[in-house]
């Protein structure tokens, strides 16, 4: 194995510290700003070039949309992208959101919802509950699944229900060679 001369091996050493602080210089400034790199996703983004845009962007900007050209544009990219079901299709023209439309289907008839709050219930299975004037809609795993209408005094449908208790097995199972399988069970006699 060939050693570099002194000299290299000292600019080569100087370097790679200089490197090093430089990149514990800049994290340390990137962590003193609460927001830097952060993207705030309820700002609305432009929807102009349609190919560049987010899918939630044109699903909300759809609903603003004043001129029937533009529309069209709108729902033939969001056609292209797969993000509307045939219930899309077909209540748009009656502007109706019911179960078995898609989260971007409900954004486009209805607009932003006045509020949502949304919880994780397992790996890939987020549940929203949106709030508009006249319903509250539930959305999982991006379809609407429930519609309940909105009356004075009334709380909005719960994200987690309670799971009942449930019986333990009628069986206790013991392992083979006789042992019971789990710590602090005894087999029966």
């Amino acid at each position: 194995m060939k050693y570099l001369p002194k000299p290299n091996f000292f600019k080569m050493l100087a370097l790679s510290l200089l490197g090093g602080l430089t990149l514990t210089f800049s994290q340390i400034s990137f962590a003193a700003d609460p927001n830097a790199g952060k993207v705030p996703t309820n700002k609305p983004r432009p929807i102009y070039p349609l190919d560049k845009a987010r899918n939630i962007d044109l699903c909300v900007a759809y609903s603003t949309l004043k001129m029937e050209k533009e529309k069209k544009a709108v729902m033939a990219e969001l056609d292209k992208r797969t993000q509307l079901s045939e219930k899309d299709h077909e209540n748009l023209k009656k502007k109706l959101v019911e179960p078995g439309n898609t989260t971007c289907g409900m954004y486009m008839i209805l607009g932003k919802p006045l509020q949502e709050k949304g919880v994780w219930l397992r790996p890939m299975v987020f549940k929203v509950v949106h709030v508009y004037p006249k319903h509250y809609y539930v959305t999982q795993v991006g379809m609407v699944m429930n519609k309940y209408e909105r009356k004075p005094g009334e709380m909005p449908p719960k994200l987690i229900e309670k799971a009942p208790k449930v019986q333990g097995p009628p069986v206790i199972f013991e392992a083979p060679g006789g042992r019971p399988m789990h710590p602090g069970m005894e087999p029966q006699k």
